[in-house]
């Protein structure tokens, strides 16, 4: 919005601008807005139209009755639209429209150049604060831009990821020169406002946010006003001393590459970024270029596509049935209530019974369209495309849990997370809890602190985790084997009193190191599961 209305104002437009965020309800109001401005020659800004999808067919049949020649159009009326990526926007106004995107700038360099580009210099030179007001300001930007690029570490930068974008930096510019212009820096508000409202209304989650905070300490707080203070240990970052908004443009210098270090990350975050970079190229080339058997004799695709369908046709368990749950599951405590773990095992059973039924139904629907009995949707064509280039179907993905694996390993880490619930069902709670072979490990998570509540009379919200890592190291193949023969009910030397035992779990920046366990010692900066 903000540089929607640098551009009316450059246009000397921006007393006739009226603006609507279109969502629920809003439809009527806009359809006002534009016939008033047809006639007065008004400038009519329609945001957020990917929130008003049930309006979009009457949007379009209005914008089309502009080219009636029973419609007056004003010479200088213009209609601006503003929208997310989505599908239910008009084919017809894209067609017959002026298309700009905007889209973030990728980097810190990139965005300390746009933000600085945005940033007049009579703001940025001419405040009763002077050479702090400009350090600031630098600093504002700089964690603006930072919070920004987070996001591409994906959950090591966020656990959630956030929208933020420039309309944020704007106001907490503008709240900065609200509260300074009378030459005092009332910095808990200043702080509080920015980290907690204009930045912090966006995060949702605790540990996010008491991450924001801290960051936002680091480039806004009267310690950043210091000589010499820099932003990262390499001192590569920094505000600069000068006085004069020319030199700040020290910034086109900055590395292209970001160093970790200026988030605050291992080596190792970069590595997984670039990694997720490779592969999002890699998947992009595919999508152009499919796998062909153009080679002579070698098999068809679908002969290829044909037998890899009833490979995993083969490999697909039977449907989990909780009717064949042992009695143990479904012991009551002294207040009638059952096991909250056995309430997650009967979710899980159902979640992963959902997915066996949406890969066989698509399974057997593809081996049909490829022998011509039915016809090949677009749905069974990206499966089919899917197979050829060893990836997991996204119609399989999202009716999955998260994974990043390529098809065939896929499928193999499905038949093991089955047989994991099933061994559950058929012989009782495990001694050891597969953590990442659950669907929805959350759930497990707060059956766990659910059952510890009910047993001490505990809120359990007033619940949280401890956790001790156990020096000892089991094979994969081995803890699997050793669940389907332990005896029922027997008694093991690792049986927890309070709590549960996990397994298979994934640590990113941790250190191990147990003297009596080499293959469990890793040094940071390297990658160990922790089984």
């Amino acid at each position: 919005m903000g540089a929607f209305q640098r551009f009316a104002n450059k246009r000397g437009c921006l007393d006739r601008v009226e603006a609507i965020s279109l969502g629920q309800g809003q439809g009527p109001i806009a359809e006002k807005m534009i016939h008033s401005a047809l006639t007065s020659g008004n400038w009519v800004f329609l945001q957020n139209c990917h929130l008003a999808v049930s309006w979009m067919l009457a949007m379009e049949e209005l914008i089309k009755t502009f080219t009636d020649p029973d419609t007056s159009v004003h010479e200088n009326f213009r209609l601006f639209l503003s929208s997310m990526p989505t599908k239910v926007f008009p084919v017809t106004v894209l067609q017959n429209s002026v298309k700009v995107t905007n889209e973030p700038p990728k980097g810190l360099r990139a965005n300390m150049q746009r933000a600085f580009t945005e940033i007049t210099s009579s703001f940025f030179e001419h405040h009763i604060l002077g050479h702090q007001w400009r350090k600031i300001v630098f600093g504002i930007c700089f964690f603006h831009a930072i919070i920004q690029e987070r996001k591409k570490f994906g959950p090591l930068g966020w656990n959630i990821r956030y929208e933020f974008n420039d309309s944020d930096r704007e106001c907490a510019l503008l709240n900065l020169n609200l509260y300074c212009k009378d030459g005092t820096i009332p910095w808990d508000a200043l702080v509080y406002i920015t980290g907690e409202i204009t930045y912090g209304g966006r995060v949702t989650d605790a540990w996010d946010q008491r991450y924001l905070r801290t960051i936002l300490k680091g480039f806004f707080s009267p310690e950043t006003l210091q000589p010499g203070y820099t932003y990262s240990p390499s001192g590569v970052y920094y505000a600069p001393e000068s006085d004069e908004l020319e030199q700040y443009k020290y910034i086109e210098n900055l590395p292209i590459i970001d160093d970790p270090e200026i988030f605050g990350m291992h080596e190792n975050a970069n590595l997984a970024f670039q990694r997720q970079e490779t592969i999002t190229l890699i998947n992009t080339i595919l999508d152009v270029d499919p796998c062909s058997s153009a080679q002579q004799g070698a098999k068809s695709n679908d002969d290829i596509v044909c037998e890899l369908a009833e490979l995993i046709l083969a490999k697909l368990p039977e449907r989990l049935d909780m009717d064949e749950a042992i009695d143990t599951l479904f012991i009551k405590d002294t207040n009638g209530r059952i096991n909250s773990l056995t309430t997650v095992l009967a979710q899980e059973a159902d979640r992963f019974n959902n997915l066996l039924k949406v890969l066989r139904m698509s399974l057997i629907t593809l081996q049909k369209a490829i022998a011509g009995l039915v016809v090949m949707s677009e749905k069974m064509d990206r499966i089919y495309t899917s197979f050829l280039n060893n990836q997991v179907p996204t119609h399989w993905a999202n009716s999955a849990y998260p994974s990043l694996k390529p098809l065939s390993s896929w499928v193999r880490d499905l038949t093991l997370r089955t047989s994991f619930i099933q061994t559950w069902i058929t012989r009782g709670q495990p001694k050891s809890l597969w953590i990442s072979g659950f669907f929805f490990p959350q759930g497990f998570l707060t059956g766990v602190l659910q059952n510890h509540a009910r047993r001490y009379s505990l809120p359990i919200d007033e619940l949280n985790f401890r956790f001790s890592v156990v020096p000892a190291y089991r094979d994969e193949e081995a803890v699997c084997e050793a669940l389907r023969t332990l005896p029922i009910g027997a008694k093991q030397n690792m049986d927890e009193e309070d709590g549960v035992l996990l397994q298979k779990m994934f640590c990113l920046f941790r250190g191990l190191s147990f003297s009596d366990c080499p293959k469990t010692s890793v040094s940071f900066g390297s990658k160990l599961k922790v089984t």
